[in-house]
């Protein structure tokens, strides 16, 4: 018997817009009161999960930027892995624009997220439908006095996998991830979900082979294939469907309540 669920939140968890939908709310409620512990990995900032726990009504410990960070359920930091300043000064000194054009440069240092100046509408106009965020403006001449979690870049799928080859020439310990066709992240080789999640399960006392997992991205990977069972969702992106075997179990899409209605089935029936 499974002891835990840890899930991945956009194009997984959250059905619609910034919500989860009702029957996710009530079914994760029954499970938790049966004694299964549920957890959320996010790709997001903890300040961007906080109005996701809140419609739970949950406290939970939640794993957010990928893995690079870690909170218990009071909101305290537990665990926290970024980019070494070698890597990130090496992926800020190559020419984005020119190599992946139309794309936006975007970090996370400690709680916010840094845009540079001048990009805040463009951004906000891709993003906008897909979570709630205050960005902070930056000259880029600034970006490498920060302290970087991660960096990502916003844009079309083809340029971006452009920037993707060019930033493994010049860097030695990242992951290049999309969590979107849109969106790739540049990740430390020692933060990703799977990782983190068997952090904080082992100081939740619970076995990673006895958490279940769910996501949809390529940022899921090593989340969905260390617990004792993972499962992709419906709407999974190529490249997570691409690292995956072939007869990995897949669940509904997310705007159809899959993963509620696959714990219902293993928790409820």
């Amino acid at each position: 018997m499974y002891k835990a669920v840890i899930s991945d939140l956009d194009g997984t968890l959250i059905a619609k817009g910034h919500y989860i939908s009702p029957v996710t709310i009530d079914t994760i409620k029954k499970i938790m009161a049966k004694g299964i512990k549920f957890y959320i990995a996010s790709g997001r900032s903890y300040e961007q999960i906080g109005y996701v726990t809140e419609q739970l009504d949950i406290k939970i410990p939640v794993i957010a930027a990928n893995g690079a960070r870690i909170f218990d359920g009071d909101g305290k930091l537990i665990y926290e892995r970024g980019l070494n300043k070698e890597d990130s000064d090496a992926i800020l000194d190559l020419d984005y624009k020119n190599i992946a054009k139309k794309s936006h440069l975007n970090i996370f240092s400690g709680n916010e997220w840094i845009i540079t100046k001048g990009t805040a509408q463009d951004v906000f106009d891709r993003i906008t439908n897909q979570v709630k965020v205050n960005f902070r403006e930056v000259p880029e001449t600034e970006l490498k006095n920060l302290d970087i979690l991660k960096i990502f870049y916003i844009g079309d799928h083809e340029e971006l996998l452009k920037l993707e080859k060019e930033i493994l020439k010049v860097t030695k310990g990242v992951n290049v991830i999309f969590v979107t066709d849109q969106c790739m992240e540049i990740m430390s080789k020692g933060a990703n979900k799977g990782l983190a999640a068997k952090f904080l399960l082992e100081k939740e006392n619970v076995k990673l082979e006895e958490a279940i997992a769910f996501g949809d991205g390529e940022n899921d990977f090593e989340l969905l294939t260390m617990v004792g069972k993972g499962y992709a969702m419906g709407n999974a992106i190529d490249r997570l469907k691409n690292l995956l075997p072939s007869d990995f179990e897949y669940v509904g899409k997310n705007m159809e309540d899959g993963e509620a209605l696959k714990l219902q089935e293993l928790f409820l029936k």
